[in-house]
Order: structure tokens, then sequence, then C-alpha cells
């Protein structure tokens, strides 16, 4: 069961990142029926939904992601969206300010493929574990994903939402940065530090980072989003 579980949440992560929404959605579902309460994954099908203009599907979906991990900053930054696109300004407002305090929280020669391969499956489990609330267990997971892809930008960057959700600031901001030098066009990185800076109460400097992505991918939904909730707090 175990081995079944990881295979449909790789594979529904391999069709979401490659942007097949309903294949994604199908093993997502199927990982719910079975009963697994992940948060990432409502939080995954929270975006597939709205994306399909289903606002209050996605609500609820956000909120199961709270419930499983209430310090989700991503789940409430989401669920705050999803409000304001529901006319329920008061509650997006206060999920707003919610999400603020969210998150107090050398290798043998491989082939390149396999290393590639391994290193995902570490990095998923780490996943599983970050989501559960293992985080000493998702760190060595990550720590060893980083061992065998120490360029891969996404795994940096699940080490760096790891460090935010331990309330790890400082190191979690050293990873996104590491990131955002050496892959300057991963968009992830730059959204996940101007988060970071959110969730220390740096709102400034999350505008920054938001509005930098956006010089360079100037249609970045997330960026957009986040942005307008942003200013309209500073008023």
């Amino acid at each position: 069961m175990e081995t079944a579980i990881l295979e449909l949440y790789q594979l529904g992560r391999e069709a979401r990142d490659g942007g097949r929404p309903e294949e994604a959605e199908a093993c997502f579902r199927r990982l719910v029926e079975l009963g697994c309460r992940f948060a990432d994954v409502f939080c995954a099908l929270g975006v597939i939904a709205f994306e399909r203009g289903n606002f209050e599907a996605a609500r609820e979906l956000f909120l199961q992601a709270i419930e499983v991990n209430p310090r989700y900053t991503e789940a409430h930054l989401n669920l705050a969206v999803t409000m304001n696109e529901l006319g329920e300004h008061e509650s997006a407002a206060a999920a707003f300010q919610r999400a603020r305090q969210a998150s107090l929280v050398d290798q043998g020669v491989l082939d390149p493929y396999v290393r590639g391969r391994l290193a995902n499956l570490h990095a998923d489990i780490g996943e599983i574990y970050h989501g559960l609330g293992l985080h000493a267990d998702a760190e060595s997971e990550y720590g060893k994903a980083l061992g065998l892809g120490p360029h891969f930008p996404d795994l940096r960057t699940r080490l760096g939402i790891l460090y935010r959700d331990m309330g790890e600031y400082d190191r979690a901001i050293a990873e996104f940065g590491r990131v955002r030098r050496q892959h300057p066009h991963y968009a992830e990185a730059a959204l996940q530090l101007g988060i970071t800076h959110f969730s220390r109460g740096q709102v400034d400097l999350a505008v920054g980072e938001w509005n930098a992505l956006l010089e360079r991918d100037p249609g970045n939904p997330k960026a957009l989003m986040y942005l307008k909730l942003a200013e309209r707090d500073r008023l």
C-alpha cells in the first residue's frame, strides 16, 4: 500500500508540474479516497478547482489543507485569494492576516538518470514527511535528495519551504536566495522568497520580490494575486 501511495503521489506531482491538471486531479483524488490526508494534496486540488473557476470547492480544499497543517502559509494565502474572488472580503482579510502567522515555523558514480530518479524519490518521501509535520525526517530526506541532485532548483526550494515552516526563516531565505542566484528564471523560488518575507511581517520586501518576478514574468498569476492582496493590506 505504501508503494502504491508513493507512486500515485509522484504521478500526480509529475502531471501537475507537466501542465496536465486532469491527470493530477485523478491521482490526488485517488489518494484522498485511500484515506491520505496530505496538506499539499488538498492544496493542489484547491489550485486546480480555483483555476477552473470553482471557487467554493477551492475554498473547502484549502480549508482542509489548513486543517491538516495549520502553518501552511501558501494554503492560507490561496484561501485568502479565493475568498476575495467570492466577494468575502472580510474573511479574505482575516485569512490574509492568518497567513502572516502561519509559518513560525561525495556519492558513488551513478547514471545521471538514475541519480535524478533517486533524488526525486527522496524528495517525494521528504514532502510526505513534511506534510505530516515530521520535520526532522523531512529535512533528512531532502538532504539525501540534494546530495544526489545539488543543482535541482525544485529540491532546494522544497527545503527552503520546510525551513520556513519550521520557523527557521534565515535558513529558508538562504536556500531561496541560492536558487535565485543559480537559476534566476526559476519563478517558484522567487515566489517562495516573497512568501517568506511576508511570513516575517516584511511586506515591503515581499512586494519587492514579487514585483521583480513580474518584471521577468509579467503574467505570473500567483505573483499578481499575492501583490494584489499585499497592496490592499498596506493601504
